[in-house]
């Protein structure tokens, strides 16, 4: 085989990982390294040493993680991979266009992560919360368009609570940041900016 065959060939490989869903790799420090506890060397896949479930099993997990799922696992899909990773049939704005191989591996994949979190020793150690976030529209409608489905787990406060409060991302990095006392990256801290209190709220 040439090279050039090698080559070609290598680029139909499915890239699963995708470093436009995780925001860290935009950030100057990351990228240049200079600080090896921030830097891409931190980066790891969930399986394996230094992994989310290898984390969970030796009972030390970060303060924080930033888990991201695949393009697979993610559902949105790749157009050169199997039927099961394949990109949606049609964007037609409907749930009729969607591939129902792509949601299951979705479920599956937070359904995996989420019960190893719940099964860790960690879990019940102190204030833990577990964050789901889809970056998908419902096809809602006008007045409100594109709600996307957000989830809080704690392992403490009040439960199977839905929120009446319109939030959206920044709301999200408000509660993060003030949970770990951080200062206010963009927009999280404008004042029409509300923090989750209600989700992330105690008996």
């Amino acid at each position: 085989m040439s090279a050039l065959q090698s080559s070609a060939e290598h680029r139909d490989i499915v890239q699963l990982y995708a470093s436009k869903h995780n925001p860290f790799v935009y950030f100057q420090e990351v990228q240049q390294g200079t600080n090896p506890a921030v830097s891409y060397s931190q980066i790891a896949a969930f399986d394996g040493v230094g992994g989310l479930y290898s984390d969970l099993a030796t009972g030390k997990p970060p303060a924080f993680s930033y888990i991201v799922p695949n393009q697979c696992n993610d559902q949105h899909g790749r157009g050169n991979g199997t039927a099961f990773c394949q990109y949606d049939p049609s964007d037609n704005g409907t749930q009729d266009g969607l591939n129902p191989a792509l949601i299951l591996a979705g479920d599956q994949a937070v359904e995996k992560i989420v019960n190893a979190i719940h099964a860790s020793s960690e879990w019940n150690k102190g204030k833990n919360a577990i964050v789901v976030i889809w970056d998908e529209n419902d096809y809602s409608v006008q007045p409100i368009i594109n709600q996307v489905v957000a989830i809080v787990d704690t392992n403490y406060g009040f439960h199977q609570l839905t929120s009446n409060v319109f939030y959206d991302h920044f709301s999200l990095l408000r509660t993060l940041e003030g949970g770990f006392k951080l200062p206010c990256l963009n927009h999280a801290c404008d004042a029409n900016t509300q923090a989750m209190t209600d989700l992330f709220g105690e008996q």
